[in-house]
């Protein structure tokens, strides 16, 4: 309405009857006070409700703690019982354990020991499931014969368990929630589950407790989850069921009060109402008044909202005047508040960005740092570990031809340089290997083998390596493994050489070997050096080594042990680590599942023999050193070698000289080793010669893609005399 409505008002209330408006307002007024007296009713039910919520959200958190305990993945049912019997707080409450199909297996309610009677139900495996706790309805134990409620709680996946941990109260331990200092004395309050069945009441306990609600309120609380019924007793009387749902444990609180105890002050309010109202009509003449005050009151309220609006909260609790143009004015004022209320909060929300973008970007940098610093650490490592070894080789060659070298000095200077080659490969194979471990592209070729053979073979070769260096001790039993000979034999090496290397001379190694159960166990101990608590953690990472001197005596890349650990992962097995600090010697434990030994209980000896010679060898390599030296060695075997330096001089050569082997390197400078074997196969007059792969490249698809070319065998380089004369 317009403020000029209102004056016309001010002036027609003094004489217009008011008798009408007054019986409307005190009809709402009754309506009023019943449903304020109903909402008192209403907040009871839901405080009662709350209690029993926060007596089971305690059980719940009792219960999380025990599903978590060390009893529970330890199955120690013996020392969990004890302690539940202690840390129960209620003679009206036991503890349960049950498995997933709902056997008992603890029960706090007898002494531990007592044969617990059978029972099963898909209820434990839904729980287990659906990792969600459960508050059960009404029901009569089986072992206490009592009316109870039980509380479970599922046994997280960490635990590695399938168990309920139930907390079960006899019905009774809720009666004592329903205090009757918070309600009338003619109220009835009752407590049912989601079934309708009574869990507690507050009168004639024996009679309604484990029995039935009324249908119509069982079917009210299941659609609402509060609201009011009004019905007549039995006596006649009708009465108000207010009921209050609980969300955590799906139980109803229903609180029935008589009628006339609602409706009886509603009504004594509505004649004390009548009266003033009645007063009223005689002073009519202070309604203009009044009415002018209101205009004055709202014109002041939309002058106090604007001078807010600057501090962030005009408007938002403006209420309605019902003078049109102030209202409009209201909400006006009420929209602005709304926008600047938006764009302070996208303001807000932008600058959170940026400050979250800021973190981000310092917090890559200082990753790319790491990164980088540890890259050079890397390269600086490699550097020096291929140095050392080029070195004495380079110091070996140019020793051998020095004129007046002796004969012992040479063969000296040979060893020199096969040793430090071999190192070189070494090197070179663990960074190849770590590369096709971490990106998943080696495959196992498993057979059974005894632990025992194959630990004698590699304690063998680390022992003569280390002859007078340590004292080495061994305890070593049949112990078979499902396992990849060359993998197998690479983890064990692996752990035996680090436990030399970090072990001072005179120090002493313990390997022993045995089955324990279904696992075959290796345990290499050690006098050495020992382990850091901060190295400890991460000595199975990729490139982290113990600690090194700057002579960098000790050696390596850090890659030994992070193969050991992948390897070993590879097999379905685990290692683990133990050091009681600096000085203080380490211990690595390998674990491998354990199979039956088969029949026979040895390892053969597989060690090819060196092919005799006579056999013409076509050697096709661009490498004119290689090429060069690698001839020398098998006409010192006795076999019959022709070279060639690419491919198009290879395959005249083998078309005119008809060789039985053609040695291929892949990369030659015309065409590719591929093209020459595929082009060999071709032709009916070398189709027959056997033709060996050389390359650098030796993951399975370059073995694949060397096969589809007609090769008959792939070697990888670097080779050695041994390995080359094999496949030979």
């Amino acid at each position: 309405m317009r403020a000029r409505t209102y004056l016309i008002l001010m002036v027609a209330a003094i004489l217009l009857p008011a008798v009408g408006l007054c019986w409307l307002g005190l009809d709402r007024l009754l309506v009023w006070e019943r449903d304020s007296r109903l909402r008192s009713v209403q907040e009871t039910a839901r405080s009662t409700a709350l209690m029993i919520d926060r007596e089971i959200a305690k059980a719940q958190a009792m219960l999380r703690v025990v599903a978590n305990s060390q009893d529970i993945r330890d199955d120690d049912f013996s020392r969990l019982h004890k302690l539940l019997g202690t840390i129960n707080s209620t003679p009206q409450s036991w503890f349960v354990v049950s498995d997933e199909h709902g056997q008992a297996l603890l029960n706090t309610f007898v002494p531990y020991g007592t044969k617990l009677p059978e029972r099963r139900g898909s209820w434990a495996a839904r729980i287990v499931d659906l990792q969600k706790p459960r508050v059960s309805n009404y029901f009569v134990g089986t072992l206490a014969r009592r009316p109870a409620i039980s509380i479970d709680f599922p046994t997280p996946p960490a635990t590695g368990k399938r168990y309920i941990v139930s907390k079960v109260f006899d019905a009774s331990y809720y009666a004592r929630i329903l205090d009757p200092k918070a309600w009338g004395v003619n109220w009835i309050v009752t407590v049912f589950g989601s079934d309708g069945v009574a869990i507690a009441c507050n009168k004639d306990a024996s009679q309604f407790v484990g029995a039935p609600v009324k249908r119509e309120l069982l079917h009210a609380s299941q659609q609402r989850p509060a609201g009011v019924l009004r019905h007549a007793m039995a006596e006649s009387a009708d009465v108000y069921d207010v009921y209050m749902r609980s969300e955590l444990s799906g139980w109803t609180v229903a609180i029935g009060v008589p009628a006339e105890e609602i409706e009886a002050p509603a009504r004594q309010a509505m004649l004390f109402a009548a009266s003033s109202l009645l007063a009223i009509l005689g002073v009519s003449l202070g309604v203009a008044a009044f009415l002018a005050r209101r205009l004055s009151s709202a014109l002041h309220e939309a002058t106090a909202v604007a001078g807010k609006l600057g501090q962030g909260d005009g408007g938002a609790a403006a209420s309605r005047s019902n003078v049109h143009e102030i209202d409009t004015l209201l909400g006006a004022l009420h929209e602005i508040h709304k926008s600047l209320a938006e764009e302070t909060i996208s303001r807000r929300s932008l600058e959170a960005e940026r400050e979250g973008l800021l973190l981000s970007e310092q917090q890559a940098r200082k990753l790319a740092e790491a990164q980088n610093a540890a890259k050079d650490d890397f390269l600086a490592m490699l550097g020096h570990e291929l140095r050392n070894p080029l070195a004495a080789v380079s110091g070996a060659m140019a020793a051998m031809d020095m004129p007046g070298t002796s004969a012992e000095t040479a063969a000296r200077a040979r060893r020199i340089a096969i040793r430090q080659v071999r190192h070189l490969t070494r090197i070179v194979d663990d960074l190849l290997e770590v590369r096709r471990i971490m990106t998943g592209k080696v495959v196992l070729h498993r057979e059974p083998l005894n632990l025992r053979d194959m630990l004698e073979q590699c304690c063998e070769a680390q022992a003569v390596a280390d002859f007078n260096v340590h004292d080495w001790s061994f305890d070593l039993q049949d112990a078979w493994v499902d396992a990849d000979k060359t993998r197998l034999e690479q983890i064990l090496s692996n752990v035996l050489g680090n436990a030399a290397k970090f072990t001072p001379p005179g120090g002493r190694i313990t390997v022993t070997a045995r089955r324990d159960g279904d696992q075959a166990v290796v345990s290499v101990l050690d006098t050495g050096i020992g382990i850091t608590p901060e190295l400890h953690e991460r000595i199975f990472d990729i490139f982290v080594q113990g600690p090194t001197d700057i002579a960098r005596s000790r050696g390596g890349l850090g890659l030994g042990l992070a193969l050991v650990q992948e390897l070993t992962k590879m097999h379905g097995g685990s290692v683990g680590v133990r050091s009681d600090g600096p000085g203080r010697g380490s211990e690595f434990v390998l674990r491998f599942p354990a199979i039956a030994a088969p029949a026979g209980n040895r390892l053969a000896d597989e060690t090819p023999q060196p092919p005799t010679g006579g056999r013409h060898i076509l050697i096709v390599e661009d490498n004119e050193d290689g090429r060069e030296m690698l001839a020398t060695m098998l006409q010192i075997q006795g076999f019959k070698v022709s070279t060639a330096g690419g491919g198009e001089v290879a395959l005249a050569k083998a078309e005119s000289e008809r060789p039985d082997i053609a040695l291929i390197d892949i990369g030659l400078p015309d065409i590719s080793g591929y093209d020459v074997a595929r082009r060999l196969r071709s032709q009916p007059a070398t189709r027959h010669i056997r033709l060996i792969a050389l390359s650098g490249y030796g993951l399975q698809q370059d073995r694949d893609k060397s096969s589809t070319a007609g090769f008959d065998m792939h070697l990888t380089k670097p080779y050695t005399v041994s390995s080359l004369l094999a496949v030979l």
